[in-house]
């Protein structure tokens, strides 16, 4: 292996660590930071207090779980 690859190695993996972040930090800023709702947005059915308390959400885990795999949020 030639020195120029195993320095633009490490350039690559310098970029994708910057990249890793950039993404985590917008993912953060874009995630609800109001309160919990009460019940599901999406089906109406009561958000268990657990889950209001340890994040604030609009949705239950299932519908949650449906709208991510769905891409809708």
């Amino acid at each position: 292996m030639s020195t120029a690859w195993a320095g633009g190695t490490d350039a690559i993996v310098e970029r994708l660590d910057q990249m890793t972040e950039l993404f985590v930090e917008q993912t953060r800023r874009s995630m609800y930071a109001g309160e919990s709702a009460t019940h599901c947005d999406e089906c109406g059915e009561p958000i268990p207090e657990a889950r209001r308390s340890a994040i604030a959400c609009r949705y239950c885990l299932p519908c949650q779980t449906k709208l991510e795999r769905s891409g809708k949020i």
